[in-house]
C-alpha cells in the first residue's frame, strides 16, 4: 500500500502532488516569465556593464543586446499581468502543512516583491527610452549628446513636434519589440522635452529613471536568488514535492 502511495506521487500522510500542483496554464507562465527575466537580467548586465566596451564597439551586437533586452521585459509585463488575471480566477494550490508560519509569510512577501519587480522594472525601461525629446521637435534640436532626439520607434503620440517633410529625424529607431511591434514612447515623459526648456529635466528624469532601473535589477537578482534557494530547500531539506507543484510531470492514473 505504501510503495503504491509513493508510486502515485505521494507520500503517507502528505496530499498527492496531484492536488498542491499549479494549473497548466499557470506553470507555462511561470517558466516563460522565469527564461524571460534571466535573458532580461544577463542582457541587461552584458550590455551596459560587464561587456559595455564590446557592445558600443560593434553596432549590430548593441543593437541585438538593446532589442531583445526591452522586447523580453516588456513581454514579461505582458504575461506578468496574464497571470495575475489567472491567479485571481485560479486559487493557487496550498502550501504543505509542514511549513512555519513565517515561511509561509516569507513566501507571500516574496511573492509580492517578485510581482512588483516584474511590473516596475519594464515600465522604468520604457520610461528610459521615452525620456527624450520628440524627434523633429524644438527640444530635439538642441538636446545634447547622449539624448539627442528619442530613440523610439516614433514620436510620442499626439505630439505636436512631430517632424515635418523633409526635417531631421534624429538617430536610427531600434527595430520594434521582438523585430516586429513598434514601440511608442510614454506621450507625457516624451513631451517633457517638446521645448528647449524642457530638454535638461528630462534629462535628469531620464538618469533618475536609469539609476531606478539599474538598482531594481539588482534587486530581481537577489530576489531570484532568495526564490529559487527556498524552492530547493522545501524540495532537499524539507522532503517536500516544491519543485512537482511548478513541474511539467505527466499526470499519473491511479490503479488498482
Amino acid at each position: 500500500m505504501a510503495t503504491r502511495s509513493v508510486e502515485a506521487g505521494w507520500l503517507p500522510g502528505r496530499p498527492s502532488t496531484e492536488s498542491v500542483r499549479y494549473t497548466r496554464v499557470a506553470m507555462w507562465l511561470h517558466w516563460a516569465i522565469a527564461i524571460l527575466i534571466i535573458w532580461n537580467l544577463v542582457s541587461g548586465l552584458l550590455v551596459w556593464d560587464l561587456a559595455a566596451g564590446f557592445f558600443k564597439a560593434h553596432k549590430a551586437f548593441y543593437g541585438f543586446g538593446i532589442t531583445s533586452h526591452l522586447s523580453s521585459g516588456l513581454t514579461v509585463l505582458a504575461l506578468t499581468i496574464v497571470r495575475i488575471g489567472w491567479r485571481l480566477l485560479h486559487e493557487p494550490p496550498p502550501y504543505p502543512d509542514t511549513m512555519k508560519p513565517w515561511e509561509r509569510h516569507a513566501a507571500h512577501v516574496a511573492h509580492f516583491l517578485l510581482y512588483t519587480g516584474m511590473m516596475l522594472m519594464p515600465l522604468t525601461g520604457w520610461a528610459i527610452l521615452s525620456a527624450h525629446p520628440p524627434a523633429g521637435s524644438a527640444g530635439a534640436k538642441v538636446a545634447r549628446s547622449p539624448m539627442g532626439a528619442s530613440p523610439m520607434a516614433a514620436p510620442a503620440n499626439g505630439a505636436p513636434g512631430a517632424p515635418p517633410a523633409g526635417a531631421s529625424k534624429g538617430p536610427p529607431p531600434p527595430p520594434g519589440i521582438w523585430w516586429v511591434i513598434p514601440l511608442p514612447a510614454i506621450t507625457p515623459i516624451a513631451n517633457i522635452g517638446l521645448e528647449p526648456g524642457g530638454v535638461e529635466p528630462q534629462h535628469v528624469l531620464h538618469e533618475e529613471f536609469a539609476e531606478w532601473h539599474k538598482i531594481g535589477g539588482y534587486l530581481m537578482i537577489l530576489l531570484l536568488i532568495l526564490h529559487i534557494g527556498g524552492a530547493l530547500k522545501h524540495q532537499f531539506l524539507d522532503k517536500e514535492p516544491e519543485l512537482q507543484r511548478m513541474g511539467f510531470r505527466a499526470r499519473r492514473r491511479n490503479q488498482e
